[in-house]
């Protein structure tokens, strides 16, 4: 008993070590001072002020009738929001037809790069889970995203991206386009991989830790490499997940640990505006031997959301969903219609925002939501809550970290974002050769933070992190640096870009330059690359 109980808290600390602190962590050595890279109190002797503007709850809400359909034609008098227990008057309210595209009959967008040419409208991205699903039941679930496609218009109405989860990346594999065809000859070359991480670790074992890090980690990255698109993000993630975590059976400091972790992922996903829906592929309502009728799928959908504080007891891949304002979907066959669904409500929503009149943390660290509507016969559906700021403030601090342990952690996500086959665009950035090594980065002024001085400038400071690859993806060098750029008075136009430089020096058997920026205020990403 003593020795599984000890393999099995080593195993969450396998975890919280890969979500912590990733594989790079020792790969990529920044020479920017430590201290520098979280937070810098003085510019060239001045004092400078950060602004801060008032926090808001944004909330992303999808309201059906009886039938389940979508209603999109109501007002905001038709809202009513709870925030534990108590009616909060609404702030802001955009209605559907807000987040439209702006023209529905050409393509717009063709990669992640055409994105800023949509505004606020929605995206999706469809996952395939091929690291925790059997590969019969992710071949079955290819052949439904498949049929789902081909029942959209040539142009698809939201620009849509591909990924797949595997056993040892998170892939492309198509980036974001409207355009559907380009999905579908994507989709059929790509082969999904044999789960074989699955096959060999059962539950509560190291594998079946690992699979989950992996999983939470691929939701990170989403998160993370979209927060520059202001919009609605529906994730659409196709396949069994990882596999549940009884945290009863861990001691008190593993528990605090895996809860931090997952606190920190809901808080980076609700912060990019990703709604989770999730899609059991079964091919048969046989595989899950409890679910006999509707009835019982019924109440296993309501089941997964949590009415008490998330995550409190276990840690389960669908109770995602609900925390995010989506949906689990357990064990269907009509895997091309929920996927559809999801992708329906993921463009038809309303945002509403709000200022929380009780900001008391004593007795709610989980903040519960509830909107109920004038009409009884509506019904709405959005996030189940929130983290408070202490709460939040607090998972990033476990353990007390160390200003050498932010760092470390800091080069970890930079290293990752490096590595990953994901654009991030937290940051807008454009890539130009200069003079010599010279290469010019371009960052459009309105997505990084700046701060005032004393003597009237506007500050802002990034780190940066570039790494030349070979053509097969091996690293060849990489360097880092912590650089600024000042105006005069304040940033009036946020299109405007904020000049960088920084030195590549040339490395026989380069083909590709990888920059990542990440604003050392904000902590948003941004990456871009060139062919070297």
């Amino acid at each position: 008993m003593s020795s599984e109980k000890t393999k099995y808290v080593g195993a969450s600390f396998v975890l919280i070590s890969i979500l912590n602190v990733i594989a790079l962590s020792g790969m990529f050595l920044f020479n920017c001072d430590a201290a520098g890279a979280q937070e810098v109190s003085k510019l060239g002797g001045q004092d400078y002020t950060l602004r801060v503007e008032t926090r808001r709850v944004l909330l992303d809400v999808v309201v059906t009738d009886a039938q389940g359909n979508v209603v999109n034609n109501l007002k905001q008098d038709d809202f009513h929001i709870w925030d534990e227990n108590v009616e909060q008057p609404i702030q802001t309210f955009d209605p559907p037809q807000a987040h439209a595209l702006p023209k529905k009959n050409e393509i717009l967008v063709r990669s992640t790069a055409d994105l800023p040419k949509i505004g606020a409208a929605p995206v999706t991205l469809i996952v395939l889970d091929e690291l925790n699903t059997s590969f019969e039941d992710m071949a079955y679930a290819r052949n439904q995203v498949k049929r789902y496609l081909n029942a959209q218009p040539a142009i698809l109405t939201q620009p849509t991206t591909m990924l797949a989860a595997t056993n040892s990346h998170f892939l492309v594999v198509k980036d974001y386009t409207q355009d559907r065809a380009e999905l579908l000859a994507a989709l059929d070359k790509h082969f999904p991989e044999l789960p074989w991480k699955m096959q060999h670790g059962g539950a509560n074992t190291a594998g079946a830790f690992e699979r989950m890090s992996m999983s939470l980690n691929s939701l990170n990255d989403m998160a993370e490499a979209s927060r520059g698109t202001p919009g609605r993000k529906t994730v659409i993630w196709v396949g069994k997940g990882f596999p549940a975590v009884n945290l009863l059976g861990l001691d008190d400091h593993s528990t605090v640990l895996m809860q931090s972790a997952i606190k920190r992922l809901t808080a980076s996903l609700l912060e990019s505006r990703i709604t989770l829906y999730t899609i059991d592929p079964a091919s048969t309502l046989a595989t899950v031997g409890k679910i006999s009728s509707a009835d019982d799928l019924e109440a296993m959908e309501i089941d997964s959301r949590n009415d008490g504080t998330p995550f409190a007891d276990e840690i389960n891949f669908s109770t995602l969903a609900p925390v995010t304002g989506g949906k689990a979907f357990f064990s269907r066959n009509d895997v091309d219609a929920e996927v559809a669904t999801s992708a329906i409500s993921g463009a038809s929503y309303y945002t509403l925002t709000y200022e929380p009149s009780d900001n008391s943390e004593k007795n709610a660290p989980y903040r519960h939501i509830r909107i109920r509507m004038s009409k009884p016969d509506l019904k709405a559906v959005t996030r189940d809550g929130y983290y408070t700021d202490n709460e939040a403030s607090e998972a990033k601090r476990v353990d007390n970290k160390s200003p050498q342990r932010a760092r470390a952690e800091i080069e970890a996500e930079m290293g990752k974002a490096a590595l990953s086959l994901l654009t991030y665009n937290g940051l807008n950035i454009n890539l130009a050769r200069g003079q010599g090594d010279v290469v010019k980065l371009n960052i459009t002024a309105g997505s990084l933070q700046w701060a005032d001085t004393d003597s009237g400038m506007s500050v802002s400071e990034i780190t940066v992190l570039d790494v030349l690859f070979t053509s097969k993806g091996k690293v060849l060098s990489h360097g880092a640096d912590e650089l600024y750029a000042a105006v005069q008075g304040r940033i009036r136009n946020p299109d405007q870009r904020a000049a960088f430089a920084i030195h590549v020096p040339p490395v026989s058997g380069a083909s590709r330059l990888r920059v990542v920026a990440r604003d050392v205020r904000s902590g948003k990403i941004g990456t871009a690359e060139m062919t070297w």
